[in-house]
């Protein structure tokens, strides 16, 4: 069951999973997976731990016999190195190959899905009319998670048409909620823009962390202390920004008093232009998934 909420400018559903119908559906479908790295293996672990899908209705390929034997003995899933064998049982595929590696992966795969198969994508920059070209199949879907999901703390950006089966959508929404919040978003565009937000954010937020980090030590505050006060820092205002309705500026004010100290530290944030430094990485991340699918369509239209 999909609940639309407001965000931002668009319109987004948040992932809630029913559980009396995934339970009762549990055993009907069968998901595959084109690359079995890291978060193909987070969503293979949180389906079985949360008992969505029985192992023998996982399947994945790898290029590594090596990786294929490890998740067979980790999880009893089947694993093969073949692509096609994988695609041709899947009722939803998820490529989760390398930017670079889908134009080798596109031309074995096309016209090798069957009608009713949808595919998942979360490959950065790859766009529908790129898989669809490329596939020869048109139920495509596209994703973008972030590193917490690897803590199913993560949140995943996807989108699908409003054309797609009811199934397969609550298939989908089911998949990425193990790994933490899911919003489906109205236009794909936004999937692109959550590649640069969302997906690259944590970097961001982990180099802000070290940023606070050094700073802490350089004033002299021992190591093991400015660790637990920083990270506690953090989640704390997190928490409360989310819980507020005020706008996060005000939120600022609150704590800012004339000639205070907080008024000192922010305005030489300012004077850095730490804002503007923000946007921009943000804004070269995006610019760099744009250039990322401009390179795929040009290949796969080769």
């Amino acid at each position: 069951m999909c609940h639309v909420v407001p965000f931002g400018t668009v319109s987004v559903r948040k992932s809630v999973k029913p559980r009396s119908q995934m339970e009762d559906e549990m055993h009907n479908w069968t998901l595959g997976f084109v690359g079995a790295g890291v978060m193909a293996e987070v969503m293979i672990a949180g389906l079985l731990e949360e008992g969505i899908l029985p192992p023998q209705r996982i399947v994945a390929s790898n290029r590594r016999a090596a990786r294929s034997t490890e998740l067979v003995e980790r999880y009893g899933i089947r694993c093969s190195q073949d692509n096609l064998s994988v695609a041709a049982q899947a009722d939803v595929l998820v490529l989760s190959v390398k930017p670079q590696t889908l134009p080798k992966i596109l031309p074995q795969l096309s016209g090798a899905l069957q009608p009713s198969t949808m595919v998942l994508s979360i490959i950065a920059g790859a766009s529908s009319a790129v898989l669809t070209r490329g596939l020869g199949h048109s139920r495509i879907a596209r994703c973008m998670p972030n590193l917490p999901c690897r803590i199913r703390k993560g949140m995943t950006v996807w989108y699908a048409p409003e054309s797609s089966n009811p199934a397969d959508l609550q298939r989908i929404d089911t998949i990425l909620g193990v790994m933490g919040q899911a919003l489906r978003v109205t236009e794909e565009t936004h999937v692109d823009r959550a590649t640069a937000v969302n997906g690259t954010g944590p970097a961001i937020v982990a180099e802000f962390v070290k940023s606070m980090l050094d700073a802490a030590t350089y004033i002299g505050e021992p190591r093991n202390v400015a660790r637990e006060t920083v990270l506690a820092t953090l989640a704390g205002t997190v928490e409360m920004i989310r819980q507020s309705d005020a706008h996060v500026a005000q939120l600022i004010d609150e704590v800012t008093s004339p000639g205070g100290t907080t008024s000192r530290a922010l305005q030489v944030l300012k004077q850095g232009r730490f804002s503007a430094v923000i946007t921009d990485s943000i804004d070269a991340a995006y610019q760099r998934t744009v250039a990322l699918g401009g390179a795929l369509e040009e290949k796969v239209g080769e």
